[in-house]
């Protein structure tokens, strides 16, 4: 009978992992509560340049993302109840007051006046 699966090796290895590695993975992973990690950093990647966009495209693309954002928030908020639902409608109201003016801008920008 032919088996799918490998068997496992003899030796389970673990005399070859590095404790120096294992101490960096449990300080990531089981940090105390309230410890915010730290933020990324803002540097640019030299294998992907920026692309150049004009402004309206720009702000086309952040219409885009903040529609993204609205449909999730929606979805969360369907999933909630209380205040914690509230708070989520609060975020919603928040994306489409920030698309409103979004728009606004498009508009005026796509009309010369």
């Amino acid at each position: 009978m032919f088996k799918v699966t490998p068997n496992p090796p003899a030796s389970s290895g673990i005399e070859t992992i590095d404790p120096q590695a294992v101490d960096r993975a449990l300080a990531h992973y089981m940090r105390p509560e309230g410890h915010t990690p730290k933020a990324p950093s803002a540097t640019v990647s030299l294998k992907h340049p920026p692309i150049s966009q004009s402004h309206e495209d720009a702000l086309v693309n952040a219409s885009s993302i903040l529609d993204s954002a609205a449909a999730t928030a929606y979805e969360n908020a369907d999933n909630l109840t209380g205040a914690n639902r509230k708070v989520a409608m609060g975020i919603v109201h928040l994306i489409e007051l920030a698309q409103r003016k979004l728009d606004s801008v498009i508009e005026e920008i796509a009309v010369p006046g």
